[in-house]
């Protein structure tokens, strides 16, 4: 079982739903239901100059286990069964996952 804040290896959906690739996301939350589903939001390696209001740089250490400066696109959202979780590689430090939700929770202010 996951938890909030959780840095997985998941099979991520493109928007199209048809393709998927393997790459790092955040637990948002798992589903509390008959499906146990994983609410993830994606990271890219690739950040931008210039970060949105809805992402999150994290630079690697031996918590979140990332090779790579990286962002959290927290609005890059996807629901996923939990088998598509290859493996749970680190998780967010306190102060990132206090900043995680706060950033999550704007996106329905």
């Amino acid at each position: 079982m996951v938890q909030t804040g959780d840095i997985v290896i998941v099979s991520f959906p493109y928007t199209d739903l048809v393709s998927f690739k393997a790459r790092p996301a955040v637990v948002v939350a798992q589903t509390k239901d008959n499906y146990n589903d994983v609410i993830v939001a994606l990271i890219s390696s690739v950040v931008p100059a210039t970060v949105s209001p809805y992402q999150m740089v994290l630079q690697p250490d031996n918590i979140n286990n990332l090779r790579a400066p990286s962002v959290i696109k927290v609005s890059r959202l996807a629901t996923v069964e939990e088998t598509k979780i290859v493996a749970v590689i680190g998780k967010l430090s306190s102060a990132q996952l206090t900043t995680f939700k706060t950033l999550f929770k704007s996106l329905v202010d």
